[in-house]
């Protein structure tokens, strides 16, 4: 269950990167056209391209839980063993877990506030909240993308994937 929700997410990981990726560049572009070939700026520009890397971000965030990039301490492995580096990796999951958490619950009452006082964005005029969104949103990516290490941890499918070279942590 918890491999075909990560397949979905990667799904739409992929998808929005990409479309994010696409639209900033283009109006990144088309910016740079209308400005020194037209003399004439676009108002709205700088503000979609902020809130492409804004969404593009978190959603990196569950990214790098899926292919275990985030920050470790990797050379304490050399010196546990197995069972300790795998209670380790336990806790630190452990902790992702409880982070992933708090980005949901601070996350959604941020956008529910946000939300309430119908607070709009300076150039384009969308409400605030909207952005606010990816905030508990990349929270429920990473919880699952935790879950699904605790799963490999428990089944004890990670030590099969390091021997085998695989750098991702969940099984797919």
């Amino acid at each position: 269950m918890i491999n075909t929700i990560n397949r979905v997410i990667d799904w739409i990981e992929n998808v929005a990167m990409t479309i994010l990726m696409f639209v900033a560049t283009i109006v990144a572009i088309v910016q740079v056209i209308a400005r020194y070939v037209f003399s004439n700026s676009l108002y709205w520009s700088e503000e979609t391209i902020l809130y492409a890397l804004i969404v593009m971000s978190f959603i990196t965030a569950s990214m790098g839980v899926r292919y275990g990039v985030h920050i470790s301490v990797e050379f304490l492995q050399a010196f546990l063993g197995p069972k300790l580096t795998r209670f380790f990796r336990f806790i630190a999951s452990l902790l992702g877990v409880i982070f992933a958490v708090t980005l949901i619950y601070y996350g959604w009452r941020l956008f529910v506030n946000t939300n309430n006082m119908g607070q709009l964005s300076p150039a384009m005029q969308i409400p605030v909240a909207y952005v606010y969104l990816i905030i508990p949103v990349s929270g429920i990516f990473m919880l699952f993308r935790y879950l699904g290490l605790f799963q490999s941890i428990v089944l004890n499918k990670e030590e099969q994937q390091q021997e085998d070279g695989d750098k991702e942590l969940i099984v797919t």
